[in-house]
């Protein structure tokens, strides 16, 4: 081959020579730019890449009485785990045989005994679908664990990759149904729970966020100090291969227990008053079946902490732990609406809005007292006919019982409960100062949110003129607009299309009429439904009417007034606790909301009243007759839950409150009983059962 025919293959050889260089440059380049002009911003994303972070979750702090007795806990138990992270060691869609594998060997355990295998699978799946946001955090499949269900996960652990029984802190309740709402319970944190739960204080200070798959606290001091009893959760680092599958993990950073919280409750009191109320309810359900609930607070007068709260019907937080039944849910919260009020979650003594009945009369005799209107020795006669002329006869209400009394002043009135009596100084009051009842009430915490360190606390109604205007005023001045917009709206075309202008004057006249009808309307609507009257007054100053409180407000106003008008803030939680040294962390102070206007004369004749009560012809005069060493006062309650003449308008619920010693006062009470008739009967012997505990006083006819 010569030179000239060697020359096209030379040219293509030096062409080759050359982009193989290039390309090794260009290679070269890159691997110098990644390795070392960028090889640790490259070797921290590699390390990113393949080393998480995972929460791991602290044991949750106790919970004990104001004696250091075990109320909550966290104990070890069994639960089936599902590692998302180990599972995806099998292969394509092999993972998905595993979890229906699992469901078939968990069917007898699962909790609704009716679901198939298929149905039991798709739980599952749902479940670590909802825990997809943290993949490398175990799911909990099922708790509870029995022995049988354990050998049989050991025996087929080699088709189960990612499935293990583990011992984990779960929470118990070893006092069950003990306070159980004032305690609440704890499940996964819900979206809405994120955003609330963020707007902590503590939590803020302390630049704790919540997220999604936390075990939070849904109510009562769980959810109030869940900051608190959650502890410090601790960090795993999980390093996986590039198949997101585990190599190996180390805990970086340990979890820290969450602070012991030390409460106010009295646990023995607290079991007193429940087993006594339990037994009333059961009393009256021999003639009443529809009898079931029920309500009580003992609170130290002098500090505002909470002694004892009781709910009924009773809640075990231990029924709410782990999957719940079908059957469960049903109990704590009917979906049924008629059976709405069944509801073992509801915690009454915090919640539940009952009209006060006889035990309100008090804040009507301090209101009269204090606007001079009575002095505590004014004679009035015990008859209807005390009320004034006929009309105004018509409007009050009858003596209970249609008893009548005589002539009675202050401290008989109280004694007998004088219906007469406090509708005349209720209407003294209203035409003096119609908004003096419902200022005093407020005072004393009545109708107020009194920011109890628990969540869900009901406002209930201090009613006044003015409230009632504000409440049923707007309802009617919408009807009536509505109106004026519906004639405005049908006329409007009507006088654009008129032939002529006497046509349209006859339209506008027909107009002009129909909007005075609707004035007219408006008018007697306001004045029957929106304006105060006379039998507003007469209801209102026995506690009927509008009026709604909790049983926790009405030990609250009780205590208020026998401590010298200190209107307290009541507490449930008296420190934290450091849970391995025991020392105080934090201390909860008490604190005075208010000081009441009332006089600390008024206070103390009234409290002479609440003594008569309790003695010579009182109605609770028969309560405490056994008891020698007892002093103090209380007032009955017969209160009528529906209106007059309808269905309910028979129907009462027992109120009784009281406090103990007469001379420098410790404790105050107050229960009702739902469908429990006079007050003394029924809430006043749990008054007298937790009295009795909390002093260590006898009755004549106990060995």
């Amino acid at each position: 081959m010569d030179e000239r025919e060697r020359k096209p293959y030379t040219y293509r050889l030096w062409g080759l020579t050359t982009v193989v260089v290039l390309v090794f440059l260009i290679l070269g380049f890159n691997l110098w730019r990644l390795q070392i002009a960028q090889g640790s911003y490259y070797s921290a994303l590699a390390q990113g890449n393949v080393v998480k972070l995972v929460k791991v979750p602290p044991t949750r702090g106790d919970i004990v009485d104001r004696n250091g007795k075990l109320l909550v806990t966290s104990v070890p138990e069994f639960v089936l785990h599902l590692d998302w992270m180990d599972l995806q060691q099998s292969k394509g869609s092999e993972w998905k045989d595993v979890v229906l594998r699992l469901a078939e060997y968990v069917k007898p355990y699962w909790p609704n005994a009716n679901q198939t295998v298929d149905s039991i699978g798709e739980d599952i799946f749902a479940n670590i679908q909802n825990h997809q946001w943290e993949r490398y955090r175990p799911v909990i499949i099922l708790d509870e664990i029995p022995p049988s269900l354990q050998a049989v996960i050991a025996e087929h652990q080699e088709e189960l990759p990612g499935v293990s029984v583990d011992a984990i802190p779960v929470r118990s309740y070893p006092e069950k149904t003990l306070i159980g709402q004032l305690l609440g319970y704890v499940r996964e944190i819900s979206d809405a729970e994120i955003t609330q739960l963020n707007k902590n204080p503590d939590a803020q200070e302390a630049g704790f966020e919540y997220a999604q798959g936390d075990l939070v606290g849904k109510m009562g001091v769980e959810k109030s100090y869940d900051f608190w009893l959650r502890g410090k959760e601790g960090i795993q680092q999980v390093e996986v291969d590039n198949n997101a599958r585990p190599v190996s993990k180390q805990i970086v950073q340990p979890a820290e227990a969450g602070k012991t919280v030390q409460l106010t409750i009295d646990a023995n009191l607290q079991k007193t008053v429940d087993d006594t109320l339990d037994q009333v309810i059961l009393d009256i359900q021999k003639k009443n079946p529809d009898a079931h609930a029920g309500a009580a607070v003992v609170m130290d007068v002098n500090t505002g902490k909470i002694l004892a709260m009781t709910s009924r019907p009773a809640m075990d937080p231990n029924d709410l732990i782990g999957i719940i039944s079908e059957e469960m849910a049903d109990k704590y919260w009917p979906q049924d609406p008629k059976r709405a009020s069944e509801a073992a979650s509801l915690n009454r003594a915090l919640t539940g809005v009952y009209p006060p009945g006889s035990v309100f009369k008090m804040v009507t005799a301090m209101a009269a007292l204090q606007l001079g209107v009575t002095n505590p020795y004014e004679q009035i006669d015990d008859r209807l006919s005390s009320l004034g002329n006929l009309a105004s006869q018509q409007q009050g209400i009858a003596e209970w019982g249609y008893n009548y009394f005589g002539h009675v002043n202050l401290y008989r009135a109280l004694a007998k409960s004088s219906n007469i009596y406090f509708e005349i100084m209720g209407r003294r009051v209203f035409e003096s100062n119609p908004e003096m009842i419902g200022q005093i009430a407020r005072e004393f915490g009545l109708g107020v949110e009194s920011g109890i360190d628990l969540p869900g606390e009901a406002k209930g109604i201090a009613p006044s003129a003015e409230w009632k205007k504000n409440y049923f005023g707007p309802t009617y001045e919408k009807s009536r607009d509505k109106k004026l917009e519906e004639i405005e709206k049908t006329y409007a075309p009507k006088l654009e299309q008129a032939p002529d202008a006497k046509a349209k004057e006859k339209l506008q006249a027909q107009k002009e009429a129909e909007i005075k009808q609707v004035g007219v309307w408006y008018r007697q609507m306001v004045s029957e439904y929106v304006d105060w009257k006379v039998y507003d007054s007469y209801n209102n100053s026995i506690g009927q009417g509008y009026n709604a409180y909790t049983p926790l407000q009405l030990a609250n106003y009780v205590a208020t007034m026998v401590n010298g008008g200190k209107h307290y803030r009541p507490y449930v939680v008296d420190k934290l606790l450091d849970p391995i040294t025991g020392d105080t962390v934090k201390k909860y102070e008490p604190k005075v909301l208010n000081t009441v206007s009332v006089s600390p004369e008024v206070l103390d004749y009234v409290k002479q009243g609440m003594r008569t009560v309790t003695t010579g012809e009182g109605t609770a005069n028969w309560l405490f007759s056994d008891v020698p060493e007892f002093s103090g006062g209380g007032k009955t309650g017969t209160a009528q839950i529906g209106s007059k003449d309808t269905s309910s308008g028979e129907i009462y619920n027992g109120v009784f409150v009281a406090f103990a010693p007469y001379d420098h006062p410790q404790i105050a009470f107050a229960g009702v009983v739902e469908f429990g008739g006079h007050g003394g009967e029924t809430a006043g012997l749990v008054a007298k059962a937790a009295f009795k505990e909390y002093f260590g006083w006898k009755s004549t006819n106990e060995g």
